[in-house]
């Protein structure tokens, strides 16, 4: 027997079909097992699908994202302490307007102080502040800050009504009105005398006090008494808030050169005016003649003063500047009669006057004298 091959050497290579594994197709009308193949191969997805999923699940991240940021920002802005900080921003940069309108503060023409240029020339305004402590009880709150004042921190406490919501979720607040503080001013001097205050004028009242309500801060009190009288200038100072007013600012007035001089002619008017009477007991002077006869006629009457008296012109007394009479001066008093005796002249004196009392007032024409006595009540007459 005799072995052939084919001369190039393939034929031992067995044929294709029946190599296991191989991915030709059977042929057509072929039935029965079918060749073993590695695995159906998965479809892919494309590029645009794949993206716009990573995009759907990171933008459900932003969303949550966002609407923490967005609840964690609603509920900082909707705070108790931001209408606080609003007001106290205001005060803090001079918009006294600005304040009073956002705290709810009633005013007036009468609150001299309570304008921006009048809190512009107070001293030891509030220059910052921090917020301490806040107290949410459900429909109140309060807040709780330091103010930066005089180089010292003041605490104030502010409360807060809850009047609603935004958009259901975040409450809103609105400050009470702070209670503010006063400057007060008692002054020993005439009624409707003009005091400056920060430079806004104002007259006292018939006790002698001024009350201006003021914000917290120092102001300059200063009394304007034209050329007739003085009084040592002096500050008020206010401290935060809470309706505390200012240690009471007493003033007293001291006559000038000027002041005194027209006082003591105001003396010296009213004991000529009592010498240039015709009376024997001249209306509201300190010297008068008794003794008439009523069976005389008395004519010619008058008084003749002998001596002026000397006073001395001291301080504000609880009805003006205080006039003593140092040494009395003397008056004569003398009169013609007639009468079943016949006809002569009659006199009576020399007697004191009393030039004590008070200066009570000035005005453009200089000072008002009121004597302390009246008709001899604390002097003799003859």
């Amino acid at each position: 027997m005799t072995d052939q091959q084919q001369a190039d050497g393939w034929g031992s290579v067995p044929a294709v079909d029946s190599i296991r594994g191989t991915q030709d197709a059977p042929p057509a009308g072929a039935s029965g097992p079918q060749p073993f193949r590695r695995g159906t191969p998965r479809r892919r997805l494309g590029r645009g699908p794949l993206i716009g999923i990573i995009a759907g699940g990171a933008a459900g991240v932003l969303l949550l994202v966002a609407g923490v940021v967005g609840y964690s920002v609603g509920t900082s802005t909707h705070a108790p302490d931001r209408p606080v900080r609003a007001f106290l921003d205001d005060l803090t940069a001079g918009r006294v307007s600005d304040a009073l309108d956002a705290a709810g503060i009633d005013h007036d023409e009468r609150d001299l102080l309570l304008t921006d240029a009048a809190y512009a020339k107070a001293k030891d305004r509030i220059t910052g502040y921090r917020i301490a402590a806040t107290r949410d009880d459900g429909d109140t709150a309060t807040v709780t800050a330091y103010l930066r004042q005089a180089g010292r921190d003041v605490s104030s406490t502010f409360t807060l009504d809850k009047t609603g919501t935004e958009w259901g979720v975040f409450p809103v607040w609105e400050l009470e009105p702070p209670r503010l503080g006063a400057v007060d001013v008692s002054l020993r001097g005439p009624t409707g005398t003009k005091v400056s205050v920060a430079g806004q004028s104002v007259v006292t009242s018939k006790d002698g006090t001024v009350t201006l309500t003021a914000l917290p801060g120092s102001y300059d009190v200063a009394v304007d008494g034209g050329k007739w009288f003085s009084a040592k200038a002096s500050t008020a100072t206010v401290t935060g808030f809470g309706g505390t007013a200012s240690s009471p600012v007493s003033m007293t007035t001291e006559l000038t050169s000027a002041g005194k001089q027209s006082a003591q002619a105001a003396v010296d008017a009213w004991v000529d005016g009592c010498i240039a009477s015709t009376d024997a007991a001249p209306a509201g002077c300190s010297f008068y003649a008794y003794g008439q006869d009523a069976a005389y006629t008395y004519s010619n009457q008058k008084w003749t003063l002998d001596t002026r008296p000397t006073v001395s012109i001291g301080a504000w007394a609880a009805n003006g500047w205080l006039v003593t009479t140092t040494s009395f001066g003397r008056a004569t008093f003398t009169a013609d009669i007639s009468g079943p005796g016949g006809v002569g002249t009659a006199s009576a004196g020399p007697m004191n006057v009393n030039a004590s009392g008070y200066v009570t007032e000035f005005t453009d024409a200089g000072a008002t004298f009121r004597s302390a006595v009246g008709n001899g009540s604390s002097d003799a007459g003859s």
